[in-house]
């Protein structure tokens, strides 16, 4: 077994190198959430060709059941955002690796996990503005209203969540719990 991730199942948590997750979402709300935000998008841009942006690592699980959903003519591409270490507090500093794909006069939609400070959406957004972009909006799965420290617009979103740490449905911890189909939120620290 896995000494890196182990299940408390009495409590129902998730121990991850000292710290306790505990389950806030279920697999179940997040597929409603998707299901609604597609129908939304797909409303939306029944006339228009959009540019699916995808940020990885995070959005990768997301972001496939989204564009499952998704029935209108559309292209994808993916961005490497990044702005955690190892920790669970973001560095403020934005990594971002955009291929040299054509954005002129696209109709651009990012994906995203999670938008959490802002300041990773907002380093992209203007970076696609000054690559021409026709229009840009945004889709993440959840967003911290709470932490932002930046002003922006998040058009498409499945839950406003509080600023607690989550993982799970992409999101991780020190790449540990990307993989697990429910969303969890640290809980403790344990100093055992």
């Amino acid at each position: 077994m896995n000494n890196d991730i182990l299940l408390q199942s009495k409590n129902d948590l998730i121990e991850i190198k000292d710290h306790y997750f505990k389950k806030i979402i279920s697999k179940e709300e997040i597929a409603e959430m998707v299901d609604l935000i597609a129908a939304r998008i797909n409303e939306d841009y029944k006339d228009k060709e959009p540019l699916f942006l995808v940020a990885l690592k995070g959005a990768i699980f997301f972001a496939v059941d989204l564009l499952r959903k998704i029935t209108i003519d559309c292209e994808i591409e993916t961005v490497t955002a990044q702005s955690y270490g190892d920790n669970m507090v973001s560095s403020g500093n934005v990594l971002l690796s955009l291929s040299n794909v054509k954005l002129v006069d696209k109709d651009i939609i990012i994906i995203e996990d999670i938008v959490d400070s802002g300041r990773t959406m907002q380093r992209l957004l203007d970076k696609l503005k000054q690559r021409g972009a026709k229009t840009i909006e945004t889709v993440a799965l959840l967003t911290k209203p709470e932490q932002y420290k930046c002003n922006i617009n998040i058009k498409y979103f499945g839950k406003a969540i509080s600023p607690d740490f989550v993982i799970g449905y992409g999101m991780d911890y020190a790449e540990k719990a990307r993989n697990l189909p429910d969303i969890y939120k640290c809980v403790s620290i344990n100093e055992d």
